[in-house]
């Protein structure tokens, strides 16, 4: 990666750490990819789903079947992505330092019946509605 002195701290170090993930990837395209699904995260103000995540980029006409094939099974190498981020992580984490972790348990409707960790479930809003 070029260092650009123009570019601001913060977005110099985060393209490094995507820089660091390229291995995790078999092909390039997915690579760039995954980095315009990144910048599309931190861009979206809105819910914070595929179609949202294009929408933040511009990128509204066209094909999405490439972007949601992202999470498909062998687009990518997950279990190496989170070892190098794990690694990357502790890296910068003095030994002193609690190493912090999040995680989403929140309880999202989904549709697809493919999709790893999803199933049918109740709407969550209807079962806060019957105990009201």
């Amino acid at each position: 990666m070029i260092k650009d002195s123009t570019q601001p701290v913060l977005l110099q170090k985060l393209f490094e750490l995507l820089e660091v993930h390229r291995s995790a990837f078999g092909q390039e395209r997915v690579y760039w990819r995954v980095v315009g699904m990144v910048l599309g995260e931190i861009f979206n103000f809105g819910r914070h789903t595929v179609t949202q995540g294009l929408m933040a980029l511009g990128i509204i006409d066209g094909d999405w079947s490439g972007w949601y094939r992202l999470f498909s099974k062998g687009r990518y190498d997950e279990q190496k992505a989170a070892d190098i981020l794990i690694r990357e992580t502790l890296e910068r984490t003095r030994l002193e330092e609690p190493y912090v972790t999040g995680t989403d348990g929140v309880q999202i409707p989904r549709s697809s019946l493919r999709m790893p960790g999803t199933s049918w479930l109740k709407a969550p809003t209807a079962s806060a509605t019957m105990l009201s």
